[in-house]
């Protein structure tokens, strides 16, 4: 759905024509409440009356470094959110936490080296005609006079000294890299704080007589007599904020939709939250199944993205709170990357219900699935079922089969001795036939899903594949992460692989983008160029990002990325990493580590942004296993595609239709690349 929003910004000053809001139909269409809630959003977002208005992006405070630190900003983020309390006709403000982007400063600048540099809050406002923009550093130090219980840190007057002077550096740093960016003088206009929640206003000299702390700074600093309480810290804003001269026009929309842009990764991380909530009909339908009990396995075949193993997380969470999920009645998730595996366990976790569920990876080469594993369940989820197709035994998939059945028929049937169990009866009977036979006898069971890539089931599966993965119950059809940009480059590059009447394209005017980047000679050099510049000016957070090469070697590894990417920085700074232990980049995020991955290792898992790297001597579209290929990297992004390949390797797939070409904010210096 995309709706045209008229209404403008601050007093109307700001008109954003182009403004629209995107939810896919087939979401939209079934649930037609939504589209109330999204017009109160924009009442409660946007109102047309004139009392004060703050914006907070984030929306809610989202902790970030060491404990105290967090308790300082949070209680500046809660003294900026509570300004709405003053209720001044025509006082707009929108403020942002934690941003982050690159750019050079002018004591760097002889070395031609990059900085990326964090605002702890720059605040926007606009009254009576003035604008404002406040860049704010936060430190969380104190003394011996202001000790409260919650603080862990009793600071002496070095460390407060040490502290200081680090906050005025960074705000210098921060001016001269926003200075260079812009390319005028902005430093005169914009107003510059340091925050102290937890230090007081005055201290001893030597002689031990109490004095204002630091007057020689004037209004730099502001302390915990002031932000300690909301009606002091509105008080201050008015004298002191809104009394000076203020900033022109033309810099504040400059900043303003600077930061905007910046703010990328945390709108796409807030839309994910919300939209993870949302079920299509054809969901709902599906969790509220009970085929099973009815007789037989489900087995569900849909494309990437049509939400597959959403829908068993979706489903072990209804069974847990309709109390058919428990320490008597567990379950088994099953799946074949490791990756997906991981992934699931954390949300596993998050839910809850990790003490009854057990996840565990089927092997194309080996006979002993679930050998050591003696336990029986009530439900069991295989997903990626059709990754069975890769193994050339019949005997192992035979075996896989039956121990999967095996565990589940014993945690279902009561008796203790079934003939019905056997390997002589699963090779004389199909499984849906095994349970027909035991629904007869009117037992009650538990669920059994298969879950197949529809990818793969139009290919006919081999003879050797279980005949149950063959005929699907269902076949999800309707996408919910992917957008017809993104289906129109699956069928360019396969060649119509997929059938577009399989799939129920979003309907937006305004579609997620692909983006295209020429490939350099030095391949490793245009990948790092772009991580750099998407963490650097467009607000993506490294560990939202994921660069799939189409075929790894030694100029993609993450020796060689990582090497080109500390070339364009100053030493010891804050940069983006590459790592390719998918593993341990699931379950330890850190900030400035970005995934490289092969195809398959990523098979399953979603990406806010993946990078793809192909080029014309790698691909061969006429190749069925290629086009596979391109079909998993270029499915696996929610929000943003990027195409590194040669410049006939896009007319080829029909890129010069669907990509725009990705513009580049950071400009690289040739000292930079010199290391070929």
């Amino acid at each position: 759905m995309a709706e045209d929003v008229n209404e403008g910004g601050p007093s109307g000053e700001f008109d954003f024509e182009n403004l629209r809001l995107y939810l896919p139909p087939s979401i939209t269409g079934e649930a037609p409440y939504l589209k109330k809630m999204l017009y109160r959003y924009l009442e409660s977002e946007f109102p047309s009356q004139t009392e004060t208005v703050v914006y907070s992006i984030p929306k809610t405070f989202c902790k970030n470094g060491e404990r105290q630190g967090c308790k300082a900003e949070e209680l500046v983020f809660q003294r900026l959110k509570q300004l709405q309390t003053l209720n001044i006709s025509d006082l707009w403000i929108s403020f942002f936490h934690n941003a982050v982007y690159g750019g050079y400063s002018n004591r760097n600048h002889r070395l031609g080296k990059l900085m990326i540099r964090e605002n702890d809050f720059v605040v926007f406002v606009k009254y009576l005609e003035k604008y404002f923009v406040l860049l704010m550093e936060v430190k969380s130090t104190n003394d011996k006079g202001t000790i409260q219980h919650y603080l862990e840190v009793i600071a002496d007057s070095k460390i407060v000294k040490n502290n200081k002077r680090s906050a005025q550096h960074q705000l210098r740093d921060h001016l001269e890299i926003l200075q260079n960016s812009l390319g005028f003088d902005i430093i005169g206009e914009i107003q510059r704080y340091i925050m102290w929640p937890f230090l007081g206003q005055f201290t001893k000299d030597p002689k031990q007589q109490i004095i204002r702390r630091w007057a020689e700074d004037k209004n730099l600093h502001v302390f915990e007599n002031v932000i300690g309480q909301q009606q002091e810290f509105n008080k201050w804003f008015l004298q002191e904020v809104l009394s000076q001269s203020g900033c022109s026009k033309r810099t504040f929309a400059h900043l303003l939709s600077r930061y905007v842009a910046l703010s990328c990764g945390v709108f796409m991380d807030e839309i994910d939250r919300e939209m993870m909530a949302l079920l299509t009909q054809e969901q709902f339908n599906l969790l509220q199944n009970t085929h099973c009990q009815k007789g037989g396995a489900l087995v569900v075949h849909g494309f990437a993205g049509t939400g597959k193993t959403l829908l068993i997380l979706k489903k072990l969470q209804l069974l847990y709170e309709t109390g058919q999920l428990n320490m008597e009645n567990r379950a088994l998730y099953v799946c074949y990357w490791p990756g997906i595996k991981c992934q699931v366990e954390q949300k596993i976790r998050n839910l809850g219900i990790a003490d009854y569920v057990d996840t565990i990876r089927f092997y194309i080469t080996c006979c002993d699935f679930l050998k050591n594993n003696k336990n029986s369940y009530k439900h069991i989820f295989m997903d990626e079922s059709e990754a069975i197709i890769l193994s050339f035994e019949t005997e192992i998939v035979q075996n896989t089969f039956y121990r999967l059945y095996k565990a589940y028929h014993d945690g279902n049937c009561p008796r203790e001795k079934c003939g019905l169990a056997t390997l002589e009866a699963f090779q004389q009977h199909s499984i849906s036939r095994l349970l027909k036979l035991h629904i007869e006898e009117k037992i009650p069971w538990g669920e059994l899903w298969f879950m197949v890539d529809t990818n793969q089931a139009l290919i006919s599966l081999p003879k050797r594949s279980p005949e149950i993965l063959k005929t699907p119950n269902i076949t999800l059809t309707k996408l919910i992460r992917s957008t017809t940009h993104i289906c129109n480059f699956f069928s360019a590059v396969t060649q119509n692989f997929i059938p577009p009447q399989q799939l129920n394209f979003p309907k937006a005017a305004k579609e997620l983008p692909i983006f295209w980047v020429p490939r350099k000679p030095n391949i490793s050099q245009t990948v790092s160029e772009v991580i750099v510049d998407l963490c650097a000016t467009k607000g993506i957070k490294p560990c939202d990002i994921c660069v799939i090469p189409f075929l790894q070697n030694e100029m993609l590894s993450v020796g060689a990325i990582n090497s080109q990417i500390c070339q364009k920085f100053v030493e010891n700074a804050f940069r983006p990493e590459a790592i390719s232990d998918v593993e341990a980049f699931l379950t330890d995020k850190k900030p400035y580590e970005f995934l490289i991955a092969w195809a398959l290792r990523v098979k399953g898992l979603e990406f806010k942004v993946v990078v793809m790297v192909i080029d014309e001597e790698q691909y061969d579209k006429e190749d069925a296993d290629d086009r596979r290929k391109v079909y998993v990297i270029s499915s696996r992004c929610t929000c943003m595609l990027v195409v590194i390949s040669d410049d006939q390797l896009k007319k080829a797939v029909g890129l010069n239709d669907l990509a725009e070409e990705y513009c580049f904010n950071i400009k690289f210096g040739p000292h930079q690349n010199q290391k070929e």
